[in-house]
């Protein structure tokens, strides 16, 4: 009998990049409390997260140290254990919400993003919404009155479309 090697989700990677890969998202996963990965790589990160969360939990020495080892940062566990966990004592399961989004432009790859559960996450500004913010905190500092009617109508047009384009509430889009 021929007993075949296992397969992989991630694939094509050797195991030192891998491991590599997988640490990193789950730095940025703790970091942000949301990352946008593809849905392998995502279904990984999720089982990952649980499992550290699980041995977290425990408050023992060992399961201190397995964590530490795991992250190899000291910031991540400062928030793990200071912002993370608080919240989470009460859950058994289940610590990370998966929606997917739009494929990537670049080679059409499905998208994911993760998100921990109970934790407030930073809606992102547009570059629009970014230049009006910037531009009418100079113009507070300054008497001289920025071009922000072109930019404060360019956000409304923006956002009028994003309004109608929402028609499919099944998709996320960052």
């Amino acid at each position: 009998m021929h007993i075949t090697a296992k397969k992989n989700k991630i694939s094509g990677k050797k195991t030192s990049h891998r491991r590599s890969v997988e640490r990193s998202q789950l730095l940025e996963l703790i970091r942000h409390n949301s990352i946008k990965t593809t849905a392998a790589k995502a279904s990984i990160l999720t089982a990952q997260f649980d499992r550290l969360v699980d041995t977290a939990k425990k408050g023992t020495q060992a399961s201190k140290r397995l964590v530490e080892a795991t992250l190899q940062s000291d910031l991540a566990l400062e928030k793990l254990y200071s912002k993370l966990l608080p919240g989470m004592q009460d859950v058994v399961s289940g610590y990370t919400h998966t929606a997917r989004t739009l494929p990537r432009k670049g080679d059409n790859a499905p998208q994911t993003i993760v998100l921990v559960r109970g934790q407030e996450v930073k809606e992102k500004q547009s570059r629009l919404q970014k230049m009006l913010t910037t531009q009418t905190k100079k113009a507070d500092k300054k008497t001289i009155k920025p071009k922000t009617e072109r930019v404060e109508r360019a956000v409304k047009v923006k956002e009028s479309k994003v309004k109608n384009s929402n028609a499919d509430t099944r998709r996320i889009s960052m």
